[in-house]
């Protein structure tokens, strides 16, 4: 039987997000209340969750303990999937900007050992907004439409290999310490990400097992929901404007349950009620991630759990990281 310790944490700073915005007590309790409801055919939630501005923490939750009985918080790091991506799309970014990237050039200039007739037509940018048509490394089905993918990833992950002559985690990890992520990482973080689990014909089993080297750059990070928040801030600080720009253009509609969604280099990007968003989720056996980042406030809400729910229902699996989104963008939106 899967058991669990329960112990919820709250705590709220008392911060505003602004004159028209604020965090009041009531609403970091909607919060709390929330993600501690309990809906029929659906655990607990069962993990970490933090809403950021810059730097300050204005609320956060955590609800499970370690199977060495410490309480989960902030710092909890987690497998966080496909969040790796966006982290991937800044490192490519950089390289860019140093010039020793094109984003118009095609696959064949960096690996040129992959002797496949797409690498001739697919251009390191395809790859970042998952419009290359690759089903695997020897099939594409309809190029420059949304397929997502993570070979897409995989092969950015090699080519700045190949262009900067270091293994991915190490040119990963400078940025990371740069950023102040310094519980995120790959197999140097292996041994600190608590346990998951999966449910599998209604059942939670624990999930034992690693990421691949060759999938760091597109699933593999380890991190906190205390390091996610800062990914945005990341972005911004380590991009110049015209990089951040291209990367969170929305280049591609992609099909998604919250509706209109697009898709730049390496993150969602939607409209909102409360202004731009910017957004990456990730789903891992074992574990279940997301993050939203709305520029006009400068918040960030990370919401992070290591229990996957069946994916062939996201709605289900994904439903706290939903359901807390939809209530921050109410509350940023009430007074526009």
């Amino acid at each position: 039987m899967f058991r669990i310790l329960v112990i919820p944490f709250l705590f709220f700073s008392g911060y505003t997000l602004g004159s028209d915005v604020p965090l009041s007590t009531s609403d970091a309790e909607l919060l709390t209340t929330q993600i501690q409801e309990k809906i029929e055919g659906r655990p607990a939630f069962q993990g970490t969750a933090l809403l950021m501005q810059g730097t300050e923490v204005l609320w956060h939750y955590q609800q499970g303990s370690t199977l060495q009985g410490k309480s989960f918080d902030q710092h909890s790091a987690f497998f966080v999937g496909s969040i790796s991506k966006t982290l991937a799309a800044v490192l490519v970014m950089q390289q860019v900007q140093k010039g020793t990237l094109d984003l118009q050039a095609q696959v064949k200039r960096y690996l040129p050992e992959l002797k496949q007739p797409w690498t001739a037509s697919v251009q390191v940018a395809d790859l970042l907004n998952h419009s290359s048509g690759l089903v695997d490394v020897n099939t594409q089905q309809n190029y420059g439409q949304f397929r997502y993918n993570n070979l897409n990833f995989q092969l950015l992950g090699q080519i700045l290999t190949a262009v900067t002559k270091r293994p991915y985690a190490e040119l990963a990890a400078q940025v990371l310490s740069q950023c102040q992520m310094h519980s995120t990482g790959f197999a140097d973080k292996a041994e600190r990400a608590i346990q998951g689990w999966y449910e599998e014909q209604g059942q939670l089993k624990a999930m034992k097992g690693f990421m691949p080297v060759e999938a760091e750059p597109s699933g593999g990070l380890i991190s906190s929901a205390a390091d996610v928040a800062l990914l945005p801030l990341c972005m911004q600080q380590h991009l110049t404007k015209t990089s951040l720009r291209q990367m969170t253009t929305a280049g591609i509609l992609r099909p998604h349950r919250w509706g209109e969604v697009y898709y730049g280099y390496g993150v969602q990007i939607s409209q909102t009620a409360a202004g731009i968003e910017w957004s990456h989720s990730g789903y891992i056996p074992g574990y279940v991630s997301a993050f939203n980042y709305f520029p006009q406030h400068k918040l960030t809400l990370v919401v992070l759990e290591n229990q996957s729910l069946d994916p062939q229902d996201l709605a289900r699996a994904m439903y706290y990281h939903d359901k807390i989104r939809y209530s921050v963008i109410g509350l940023l939106s009430r007074n526009k």
